[in-house]
């Protein structure tokens, strides 16, 4: 190799090609370093870069012609590598240098161009013109490495979107109850992920990330609250003030937004002026969740999709809504999650986990034609209606390549598991099942089952055998048991959703039911309850600041010989500043009644914490456990359950006298196994122990459980791929022509 070395070393070609590399670096970092400083078009640094690519195989072709036009030839015929002065170049040389500089020029331009420029697409074709569906020609294809990251509360390895001028890619990198959003710039020749933010997840809230129109702002939800920073960093701005309880995507035009709120319907909020009133007719629509909303241009119109309480992948439809006159009409059934591509005059929706494509008719508001799968495997999220794409105004599109996150969550499973985590029973349900509720003898387990916008509360009897329903009038959920167990305690809804409340049942399916609250409130959840002092703990809903405070879970005396309970004895419990998430605290009673156990994030990080009870100012005490949730207090002994992440963990403790008062002592928490559970807003809480048998009762899907060689050690995925597509609308209008509509 080193006589290689020696004999080429010299040559001009490598001369020539080691020089120009140097000086192309060179100016590479001084381009980096000015151009954004003097506020140079993006156009500048992509002709410097286009000049500095073709120019080194010309400069290269150069150097060779004039080395060999040097070579010096003797009498003998034999070549000399004796110096001579060069000789000019022949014209036939330079015609042969100039012909292949201008193929490589015109190669270059043909091939390359489309990963540097950015190309802004013609507007669609006009109607009369024929297209031919050449679906054998590409749009331009690359994958862009992003993060390690771990799933979010919903399965989903990242939130992505792309801004309108195409420039900008933002994502998030998932942690453990929080996340951080990156931007990295496309445009940049030597490009780099750059971290904007963290934010800590919210309470059922999605469709995080989103640019503004100028493709300055990215908007987010941080614990619900709706705030944007700036693409080049800074400090957070709050949008919308109020945090949102459940909610996925939302648009933001002309300082409007519109998004989900109070009982799922639409709202629109004026940023300018701070008012926020639910869109005309919205109250009077069907009991369903209205997600991932977009204003048409006419600002009249909203694509907005329609589904299930439980599955938009189970019942969802695409629904257009006229937000002057409160008219609707279903114009795509079967699918979520929309965007209007005015380009090309085209709807785009989810289906399954594929994107489809479909013309629209924007004079008319109709789709017509034919529906066209235009890209496979995307990841979703079925139950949320979600799906990983982003389209940029001038075609490019970005997405994440998986399948639905949630899919399998239509057949959860009941396991029982011992202290090693292994599993060595399974209670025999179907469809998607939660909030377990073990009764106090260990011998019935209480659950919510789903069906479509439906749920009941139904009781497992461990020694029968069987299941039995037990709630048959409106929406039903989070059963508790009361009174030695001869109640359970449930939330019920109006169908309308209008109407929330507390009731109480017979837990052996006898007699009638009877109501404890009733009111127009979101009542989200039952923490806990009270035997001796007949007081019942919950929670509300976000929206409902008007009546409750969102910082506190509130106490209801509980009265079964009632004949109404209109006006019922409600007390503020302001126990943790965990103001946005109390739904998953798991505010709990000790099995004496005496101390009550609980979930905040006063420390930074979730912790656990033990206070006296009734009097819960008498004292505080932590469990040194970051991150730990869902605790379980054990009637049998002196232990407390927690879990972090999928590892979970024993602490045991003991009780203390000391001038008429006592105080806990805590231990150590000790690992006890890994088990992966399925624990969200719809199955919370979704692990119970039995402190007869000593063994756990817990919601697992086995179908959707983690692929171990998926992710390292730390939990993370190794590597995320995003999918960049350029110049997309070129291909969109040959796969899904409109003239489809014409024929």
């Amino acid at each position: 190799m080193n006589g290689l070395w020696d004999r080429i070393k010299h040559k001009n070609v490598v001369k020539v090609a080691t020089a120009y590399g140097v000086v192309c670096w060179i100016l590479l970092q001084v381009q980096d370093a000015v151009l954004p400083t003097i506020g140079a078009p993006l156009w500048v640094a992509q002709i410097i870069l286009f000049i500095i690519l073709i120019g080194f195989p010309i400069a290269c072709l150069i150097a060779w012609a004039s080395e060999t036009s040097t070579q010096n030839i003797d009498v003998n015929n034999s070549i000399t590598n004796k110096p001579k002065k060069p000789l000019p170049l022949s014209n036939i040389s330079l015609i042969f240098i100039s012909l292949v500089s201008l193929s490589v020029i015109g190669l270059f331009a043909f091939y390359v161009s489309p990963y540097i420029f950015d190309y802004t697409p013609k507007k669609f074709i006009s109607n009369s013109v024929t297209l031919s569906p050449l679906t054998n020609q590409r749009s331009p294809r690359y994958d862009l490495n992003i993060s390690a990251s771990l799933p979010n509360e919903w399965g989903l390895n990242s939130e992505i979107a792309i801004s309108p001028n195409g420039q900008y890619v933002a994502y998030t990198k998932n942690s453990d109850g929080s996340s951080e959003i990156y931007i990295r710039d496309l445009y940049s020749p030597i490009s780099s992920s750059v971290k904007l933010v963290s934010y800590t997840w919210g309470t059922d809230v999605h469709g995080i990330i989103f640019f503004s129109k100028d493709s300055q702002w990215v908007t987010y939800f941080d614990s619900g609250i709706l705030k944007k920073v700036k693409i080049t960093g800074g400090p957070p701005q709050i949008v919308y003030e109020n945090a949102l309880g459940r909610t996925s995507g939302y648009d933001l035009y002309d300082d409007i937004l519109i998004f989900t709120g109070t009982n799922d319907h639409l709202y629109e909020y004026d940023i300018n002026n701070k008012i926020s009133k639910v869109i005309k007719g919205f109250d009077k629509m069907d009991r369903r969740v209205y997600r991932w909303p977009q204003l048409l241009p006419d600002k009249e119109n909203i694509i907005v999709t329609s589904s299930s309480l439980v599955s938009a992948s189970d019942d969802s439809n695409l629904i257009l809504y006229n937000k002057i006159t409160g008219e609707n009409k279903i114009i795509i059934p079967n699918a979520f999650n929309a965007r209007y591509v005015a380009d090309t005059n085209q709807i785009l929706f989810t289906r399954a986990s594929s994107l489809y494509a479909i013309p629209f008719d924007i004079e008319s508001l109709s789709v017509s034609g034919i529906e066209v799968e235009v890209v496979k495997d995307i990841e979703t999220n079925g139950i949320l209606g979600s799906s990983a794409y982003s389209l940029s105004d001038n075609g490019r599109l970005i997405y994440l390549t998986g399948s639905d996150v949630a899919v399998s969550e239509a057949n959860l499973d009941i396991d029982i598991i011992n202290r090693n985590g292994e599993t060595i029973d399974s209670i025999p349900v179907s469809g998607r099942v939660g909030q377990l509720s073990l009764s106090s003898d260990n011998k019935q387990l209480a659950y919510t089952a789903y069906e479509g916008s439906q749920n009941d509360i139904w009781v497992w009897d461990f020694e029968k055998k069987i299941s039995g329903r037990r709630t048959f009038e409106g929406i039903s959920g989070k059963p508790i048991w009361y009174k030695n167990d001869e109640y359970l305690i449930h939330t019920n809804r109006s169908e309308s959703m209008d109407i929330s409340g507390i009731s109480a049942i017979r837990s052996n399916g006898t007699g009638e039911p009877v109501t404890l609250l009733k009111m127009r409130v979101l009542v989200n959840g039952i923490q806990s309850i009270s035997d001796e002092y007949d007081k019942l703990y919950f929670y509300t809903g976000l929206n409902n600041r008007e009546l409750f405070k969102q910082s506190s879970i509130y106490s209801l005396d509980i009265n079964l010989d009632a004949k109404t309970n209109e006006n019922p004895k409600l007390e503020e419990y302001d126990v943790t500043p965990n103001i946005d998430d109390v739904w998953w605290s798991r505010f709990s009673l000790s099995p004496d009644g005496k101390w009550l156990i609980y979930v905040s994030n006063e420390s930074g990080s979730n912790q656990i914490y033990i206070r006296p009870y009734p009097d819960i100012n008498q004292g505080k005490w932590q469990i040194s456990a970051p991150n730990a949730s869902s605790p379980i207090w054990s009637e049998s002994s002196n232990e407390i359950f927690f879990r972090s992440g999928n590892k979970f963990f024993s602490a045991s403790y003991n009780v203390v006298a000391a001038n008429n008062s006592s105080y806990i002592n805590i231990d150590v928490p000790k690992f006890m196994f890994e088990a992966y559970i399925t624990e969200n807003h719809l199955t919370f809480p979704a692990w119970e122990y039995n402190s007869s048998l000593d063994n756990f009762i817990v919601i697992t899907d086995k179908e959707n459980e983690k692929n171990i060689e998926t992710y390292n050690d730390t939990g993370y995925q190794s590597q995320i791929s995003l999918s960049v597509i350029e110049n997309w609308f070129d291909e969109l209008q040959k796969m899904a022509p409109l003239t489809q509509a014409l024929n």
